[in-house]
């Protein structure tokens, strides 16, 4: 899993098994590889702006990257699948578009019979859909006793039950923003929010951003990094960085405590990045009205990848991995595009199916 906050990729080997009617999971390793010090730290951002052919040469790169990072981290263990999320570059779903780099034939090389699961998205957008967020179907497999899960990535998002069905979306910019201005001020993050806590945050900018037209949208709806390049960051140009951070972790938290205004009341189950943000948590925890739990240092690191783990199994095992009634989409979808560098013998089968669409 490589998300908007670019820093970093995010592996995890994973362990799934059903206990009666409940599917349970057991984390067997994991890590982070930072982009800072690599060239994607630099290639990944400029990625952003290319396309046609330009574009897919840098994805052909990085699928070669990440089958080398896939390979190191192995390390000759055996796995049954591998689902990887690539790295998003380009999200507007109103205009059916969504680009997740990373997801080319050099992905394959040397595992075989290993079946690798990607571009999880595109089959969502076309059905309409938003294309995201897509971990809430896993949310409600694997964290059923949570009223909400809330994920602080580069953007937050989150996700709970509502009249029978389960709702989610992206909430507001997270990490997107507040990296992007602790950058400004000489730092990859915001060391427990020690920046935004001794400073002031602007409250013109605030009540400006509160007024953005997408908090007054109703669900499915998601973010992209062009909304924040487009709608957010002009409205930061003449404040100072540190002005910047504290505003936007500030706006990071009235966004989540907004988004989840119509969310059961009950414990908050936090993950992510944003969750080792001290200062941040403690404007999250000023809504007295819920409990704010963060799980175990791995859980909360890697539960997007285990939650895309999920989703590749599912995809597997020929079940809806992506509910349309969190996408908006017009159906659920089996999706995922399915990877083998050698296929398995035709007369011996396959144990996975190819080309499924369920609904509901």
């Amino acid at each position: 899993m490589s998300g908007t906050s670019l820093d970093g990729l995010d592996l995890a080997l994973v362990s799934f098994w059903q206990d009666g009617t409940r599917w349970r999971h057991e984390i067997l390793q994991s890590t982070c590889i930072s982009y800072e010090g690599s060239p994607w730290a630099r290639r990944l951002p400029e990625s952003y702006r290319l396309s046609g052919s330009d574009l897919n040469r840098v994805s052909w790169e990085y699928s070669q990257w990440l089958n080398e990072a896939f390979h190191a981290f192995f390390d000759g263990t055996p796995v049954q699948a591998i689902a990887s999320h690539g790295h998003t570059v380009h999200h507007l779903p109103a205009q059916g578009i969504t680009r997740q780099i990373g997801q080319d034939s050099p992905l394959m090389k040397g595992f075989g019979e290993t079946p690798i699961i990607c571009d999880f998205r595109v089959g969502d957008v076309k059905r309409g859909g938003q294309g995201a967020p897509l971990v809430p179907l896993a949310d409600a497999f694997l964290y059923p006793d949570y009223a909400v899960c809330l994920n602080l990535g580069g953007f937050s998002n989150a996700s709970w039950i509502q009249d029978g069905k389960r709702r989610a979306g992206d909430l507001g910019p997270a990490n997107v923003l507040l990296n992007h201005f602790a950058q400004a001020c000489g730092y990859a993050f915001d060391p427990q929010g020690q920046i935004a806590r001794t400073h002031d945050a602007d409250d013109s900018i605030l009540k400006v951003l509160q007024e953005l037209p997408f908090y007054a949208q109703d669900f499915p709806k998601s973010l992209g990094r062009e909304w924040v390049e487009s709608e957010v960051l002009p409205l930061f140009l003449d404040v100072t960085p540190q002005t910047a951070l504290a505003t936007a972790t500030h706006h990071a938290a009235w966004a989540i405590h907004h988004g989840q205004r119509h969310a059961p009341p009950g414990e908050v189950l936090v993950t992510g990045g944003g969750a080792q943000n001290q200062y941040f948590m403690s404007l999250l925890e000023q809504d007295s009205t819920r409990s704010w739990a963060i799980p175990s240092e791995t859980e909360r690191d890697f539960k997007e990848a285990i939650c895309f783990a999920f989703l590749g199994l599912r995809r597997l095992r020929g079940e809806v991995n992506i509910w349309g009634s969190v996408t908006g989409a017009s159906l659920d979808g089996c999706d995922g595009t399915i990877l083998v560098e050698t296929p398995l013998n035709p007369q011996g089968g396959s144990n996975f199916p190819l080309h499924l669409r369920y609904t509901r």
